[in-house]
């Protein structure tokens, strides 16, 4: 491989690690923050305020950069009757075409997530804990940003099998 796709390997690489990190230590906070919530409503009979708060930005965080993930994964409901029964230069195309479709709403998805940052920047605090919005507000143009990065490397490790289906001598041995 060449220095450039060895770069672009590495980079992508820790792009999914840090990903995949994320969304892990916002579910574990989560999981302990309403964890939290419950015990020392029901024990203590004390809501304690900032972890619903809190709960609800880190599931905000994992759902947006989650996508991406499961977009790796292949795992984002899919319509792929027509790209079945394209030929193979068809089915490429659809592929290309739809990809520039959700990377033109990404797009949109980062772009219109900046005035809401710089919102958030300036003015904006969260109701308990006072914490600056933009930093809840920054997953939207991050979670755009990976899950275009996935699709795009969706894209080329399909580019093969646009349809999706494995090839009559892969069949036999998949099964």
């Amino acid at each position: 491989m060449n220095t450039v796709g060895s770069t672009i390997g590495g980079a992508v690489k820790v792009l999914r690690t840090v990903a995949v990190w994320i969304v892990v230590a916002c579910f574990v906070y989560m999981t302990l923050a309403v964890l939290a919530q419950v015990f020392g409503r029901y024990v203590f009979n004390y809501s304690i305020s900032w972890t619903e708060e809190t709960a609800k930005f880190a599931q905000i965080w994992v759902v947006l950069i989650g996508a991406g993930i499961t977009m790796r994964r292949g795992l984002h409901v899919a319509v792929d009757v027509l790209a079945a029964m394209l030929p193979t230069n068809l089915a490429r195309a659809l592929m290309v075409v739809v990809a520039a479709g959700c990377l033109w709403f990404l797009g949109v998805v980062i772009y219109g997530s900046l005035p809401l940052i710089e919102l958030g920047w300036k003015f904006e605090t969260s109701p308990v804990l006072q914490i600056p919005m933009w930093t809840i507000y920054l997953c939207l143009p991050l979670g755009a940003f990976y899950f275009g990065v996935e699709i795009i490397l969706s894209v080329i490790d399909r580019w093969d099998r646009p349809s999706g289906k494995l090839p009559d001598t892969q069949i036999e041995t998949a099964s």
